[in-house]
């Protein structure tokens, strides 16, 4: 079954980088960290690693954002919750 690419919608959903660089951890998952809506496909919006943001729990501020388009972007998860809940569920 093709996996459409969900392009985000809204604060808080969970991503991946559609084509990450050859550098860059293709599994690597990270939070949509503003209001995407008023942005064209075009414009960046700033994204946090989970990763990231988990080194920094007791001070999330600094967790590093990074731009991104929003087309480079596919939603894997709603938000965390639903995220953490995929990890149980059996394919």
């Amino acid at each position: 079954m093709k996996q459409h690419a969900i392009t985000p919608s809204r604060a808080g959903q969970i991503c991946r980088i559609a084509c990450p660089l050859e550098d860059e951890d293709p599994q690597e998952v990270f939070i949509i960290a503003e209001d995407p809506s008023p942005f064209s496909d075009e414009d960046d919006i700033y994204i946090v690693s989970l990763k990231d943001l988990q080194r920094n729990i007791s001070t999330p501020q600094l967790a590093s954002q990074v731009a991104v388009q929003k087309k480079d972007l596919t939603v894997i998860a709603e938000d965390i919750a639903a995220y953490v809940d995929s990890w149980n569920q059996r394919s």
